[in-house]
Order: C-alpha cells, then sequence, then structure tokens
C-alpha cells in the first residue's frame, strides 16, 4: 500500500511541477545594451539631419521639426522598454494562483477518487500478499471464528440460521456431539425441517462412528415422513437397514434415492454400487431362517461321535499410526477409516472403524462387532486386506491428498499388526 501512495505522490507533484514555476517566473528585466542601441540609433539619425541642412537640402526650421520628432520617438521607445509596476502585481497573481493549485489539485483528487474509485482495493491489495505467510493458521482462525459466532448465539439464542451455520461448522471439525446439539437448537426453532432432520441423524451416526440408535432412527424416520424423497434421509435408511441385516429395506430406500439423482453424479455411482450390494445379500436372505447357509460347512465329529468344539471367532487386532514423514499432511480433525476387505469377491468392508487422527497412535480390533452386516462378517472371510484410510473430507470414497496403506493378506486371526498409513491417494 506505501508503493501506491508513493506512486499517487509522484503523479501529483508532476502535476505541480508543470503548472506551478510558470506562474512563479518573473518578467525579463530590460536589457541595458538595447537601450545603448537606441540612443545610437537616434543620434545616427540627428548627425544625418545636421549634414542635410548643411549641405542645403534641408532648411533650419525642418531640421528642428525633425529633430523634435526623433526626440519623441525616442522618449516613447525608452518609455515602453522601462520596467513598469504592472508586472509586481501580475506575479503577486501568479504566486497567488500557485498556491491555490498546490492545495485544490490534491483536494479534488482524493475527492475524485472518493467517487469513481474503489478505496477498498487499496486495502485489499495490501493486504493480500501478508495473507499468505499465514496460510498455516487457517483452521485456528476458524476455530476462533466458530467460537465467536457460538458466543453469539449463547446472546441471542432464536437465529436458526446461525445455529445451522454453527452445526455444519462443528461438523467440518470433526465435533459431531456439538454439531448435535446445534441441530436440536435448529430444530427448536423450526420444528419438522426434513433436511435438518437428515442433518442431526447424519451427525448422531458420526458420534457413534456410524452405528445406529433410537435417535438417529427417528430423526430419518421424521425426515422421510415430512419429505419422503429426502435424499440423505434415504441414503441413511438404506444403510441402517442393511446394518441390521434387511437388505430389502435397504434397496427400497437406495432406488427411490437413485431416481431423484442426477444420473451421472458422482452421487448416483455410488448409490449403484450400493444397490448391487444389496441386491447381492437379498439374493441369499429368504433361505437364511429356515436353513443354514450354503456356504456353511456341516459340522464334523469326532470318531467317538462327539462334536468338534466350533471355530474361534474372528479377531484381528494391532496398532495404527500415521507415518512420520506425512504427519505434517493432516490435521487432528481429519477422519480416520480402519477396515477389512475379502481379498476375493466383494470390495465390501467386512469390518469398519472410524476414528480421528488426533486418536493416532491407537490398538484397534476389528471382529464381528464391527461389522457392517450379520450377514457379511469378518468370521466368514479366510483372509482380507487390512486398509487404513484418512479422509480430509470426512467420506468414505477416496479423494486425492487422502493418506492410506494396506496390509494385502491377512488371516482373521491376526495379532500384533503394524497397519501405518504412508501412502498419498493421487
Amino acid at each position: 500500500m506505501t508503493t501506491l501512495w508513493l506512486i499517487v505522490l509522484a503523479l501529483l507533484l508532476a502535476t505541480l511541477l508543470c503548472l506551478i514555476p510558470p506562474l512563479l517566473r518573473r518578467a525579463p528585466p530590460a536589457d541595458p545594451a538595447a537601450d545603448a542601441n537606441l540612443r545610437a540609433f537616434y543620434l545616427a539619425q540627428r548627425e544625418q539631419l545636421q549634414r542635410d541642412m548643411n549641405n542645403g537640402s534641408l532648411s533650419a526650421q525642418a531640421r528642428a521639426r525633425a529633430e523634435e520628432e526623433l526626440q519623441r520617438d525616442l522618449l516613447q521607445d525608452l518609455a515602453l522598454r522601462r520596467p513598469r509596476a504592472a508586472p509586481l502585481a501580475g506575479q503577486r497573481a501568479g504566486v497567488a494562483a500557485a498556491c491555490l493549485l498546490s492545495v485544490a489539485i490534491p483536494v479534488a483528487a482524493v475527492l475524485l477518487y472518493g467517487q469513481l474509485g474503489n478505496p477498498r482495493a487499496a486495502a485489499t491489495v495490501a493486504m493480500a500478499p501478508s495473507a499468505e505467510p499465514h496460510a498455516e493458521d487457517a483452521g485456528k482462525d476458524m476455530t476462533l471464528a466458530i467460537n465467536a459466532l457460538a458466543q453469539r448465539l449463547r446472546a441471542a439464542p432464536d437465529d436458526a440460521d446461525g445455529w445451522y451455520m454453527l452445526a455444519r461448522s462443528y461438523e467440518t471439525l470433526g465435533r459431531y456431539t456439538d454439531a448435535v446439539a446445534a441441530y436440536q437448537q435448529v430444530l427448536r426453532l423450526a420444528p419438522g425441517q426434513p433436511a435438518v432432520l437428515a442433518d442431526l441423524a447424519d451427525a448422531l451416526l458420526s458420534a457413534k462412528q456410524g452405528t445406529p440408535d433410537e435417535a438417529s432412527i427417528a430423526a430419518v424416520a421424521q425426515a422421510l415422513n415430512a419429505q419422503p424423497d429426502q435424499p440423505k434421509a434415504l441414503a441413511l435408511a438404506g444403510m441402517m437397514a442393511l446394518r441390521r441385516g434387511d437388505a430389502a429395506e435397504a434397496l427400497i430406500h437406495w432406488e427411490r434415492l437413485q431416481a431423484v439423482l442426477p444420473p451421472d453424479s458422482e452421487a448416483a455411482r455410488q448409490i449403484q454400487s450400493n444397490i448391487a450390494q444389496a441386491r447381492a445379500m437379498a439374493a441369499g436372505a429368504p433361505a437364511a431362517p429356515a436353513t443354514a447357509p450354503p456356504a456353511a460347512p456341516a459340522p464334523s465329529t469326532s470318531p467317538a461321535g462327539a462334536a468338534a468344539p466350533p471355530a474361534a471367532p474372528a479377531r484381528i487386532s494391532g496398532r495404527a499410526r500415521i507415518a512420520d514423514a506425512l504427519r505434517d499432511q493432516v490435521r487432528p480433525t481429519d477422519t480416520v477409516f480402519i477396515l477389512a476387505r475379502p481379498v476375493e469377491g466383494s470390495r465390501m468392508p467386512l469390518a469398519i472403524l472410524r476414528m480421528r487422527v488426533s486418536d493416532l497412535p491407537r490398538t484397534f480390533v476389528l471382529d464381528d462387532s464391527t461389522s457392517m452386516s450379520p450377514d457379511a462378517t469378518l468370521s466368514r472371510a479366510s483372509k482380507v486386506r487390512v486398509e487404513i484410510r484418512i479422509s480430509q473430507s470426512g467420506g468414505a470414497a477416496a479423494q486425492p491428498g487422502d493418506l492410506s496403506g494396506v496390509l494385502p493378506d491377512v488371516g482373521i486371526h491376526a495379532e500384533g499388526l503394524e497397519l501405518v498409513a504412508d501412502t498419498v491417494v493421487r
């Protein structure tokens, strides 16, 4: 900003230098040499008159009249060349005009810029370079802004839009319990809003690492009662149904959601994948209550006829951490997913844990209690891929910039694993 105003000052000075000096310039003094030349010319004329009278071509009376005319001409010429008092007054007027212009031009420039220019642009240009060195403090500034908004809402608790903004901000920071409280304030002021109910259910699920409870189930049900085609509520209802093993109900919700989504959107492609997995699960679901699943082996007996002891339930344990070289690329509030996928067949996770970067390093356990569906448990697999992924967006789909790590061929009773997020997703 200093450079800008220096340039403006230089332009003003250049303008004044063009206008002021001519006004202050004095009239040139009379030249003594010019007066002497004029007198010499008069003397030459007078001598010529004397010669004319001596040679008889001019009478004495005519000579006298001519000499009088020469004297008058000489006096007039000398008077014209003599300095007058008028230039002094003109000089004073020039000084006054110079002073007036010295003040009027800068003032007029400032007033004109204030009317036609953009004074804020200078401040913006001045602030822009200083903002880059503090980019690393953006997260801290965001936290301060959110805390300031929370304090304002405590003083004025009837601002529904403010509470909604605060809830979304808390979700961005991964503060899901605080987000739930903020969404409840929105619903207190604007009851029955389907989108807010769906957001509340999503925050409740995130706070419980994806495990549905009565509050989240009720919020989704209220949202769909008010708006049967609410997209987020349909997606959550399908996920809840699948987690409790009801693939048919999940298909109902997801197929309805698929009909309202833009066909070429990423959300539509994700729902299509979910629908394919639900259909695969639903295909074997009717036989489950009557008979054991076809893939389940018959219990073997010992030679004495006693039943063999049941196999131990699946349990994979280890320690998850971030590679030291990549630690600076994540924030404490980023979401961490630890999951197990079957080595062959469907890519649907058999078990999943959700936490934050601030929880790492941490010991983890994957077993049937962390399965996404009772029909697709960790105990049904023989080998799995154990993965860790750190999501900046908090979403389940991998995005460029996320961190990941994979243990490719792990038995379902493995212990003491070292799971490291050491790769950047491209």
